[in-house]
């Protein structure tokens, strides 16, 4: 799990904008990663937050609680007069997700959580291009461990090989997979692997 924030100042939003700053999943991945280095010679600061596979099943709470704890210390660093946020909950929950997070602040700061947010601000999208750098950087990283297993996403075949040979092999999944996953419990369950359809499966 990656999160990140950029801090900018308000006058430099438009220079996000002419770099081509937008949605990240409509970039390609060379396209984010020259825009990730842009990014954070133009930002004030750059916080990021990773978070490894290991840890997310060693922990108890919920993977949004886990994501609101992160956010909440990447603003107590970064310090702004707004926060944007791409919120990890449904419209309806936002309103409950967003006073959790101030409780979590020592600081006072606008809090603006939207879904989709990347789509709508760039700032907001400067992150998520940040973090999806920072997390196909990890990911290479668990190349040289496991071999190439694709970049974590369900959809891949390279993803569903790598699952089914290495439980096949070990009984169990190595540590860069969160075993809560509805994939993986999927998985485990044998579903049809064209049932596949969480966002993710392996993750740094």
């Amino acid at each position: 799990l990656v999160i990140a924030g950029v801090l900018i100042e308000d006058a430099k939003l438009p220079e996000l904008i002419e770099l081509g700053v937008r949605d990240s999943k409509a970039l390609t991945r060379e396209r984010r990663a020259e825009l990730a280095r842009k990014i954070e010679e133009l930002a004030q600061a750059v916080e990021i937050c990773v978070i490894p596979a290991s840890e997310l099943n060693a922990r108890s709470e919920s993977l949004t609680q886990i994501e609101l704890e992160a956010m909440a210390q990447i603003i107590g660093k970064l310090k702004p007069q707004r926060a944007v946020i791409d919120a990890p909950v449904g419209p309806q929950a936002i309103p409950r997700y967003v006073e959790a997070l101030r409780r979590r602040l020592s600081l006072d700061c606008e809090i603006v959580a939207e879904n989709k947010a990347d789509a709508r601000y760039p700032v907001a999208a400067a992150a998520s291009i940040v973090a999806k750098v920072r997390r196909d950087e990890e990911i290479k990283r668990l190349h040289q461990r496991y071999g190439d297993f694709g970049w974590g996403y369900p959809s891949e075949p390279k993803v569903r090989r790598f699952l089914r040979e290495w439980y096949a092999q070990h009984g169990s999944f190595p540590d860069c997979v969160r075993l809560r996953w509805r994939t993986v419990q999927r998985f485990l369950a044998h579903e049809e692997s064209s049932e596949y359809t969480d966002s993710s499966t392996l993750a740094p």
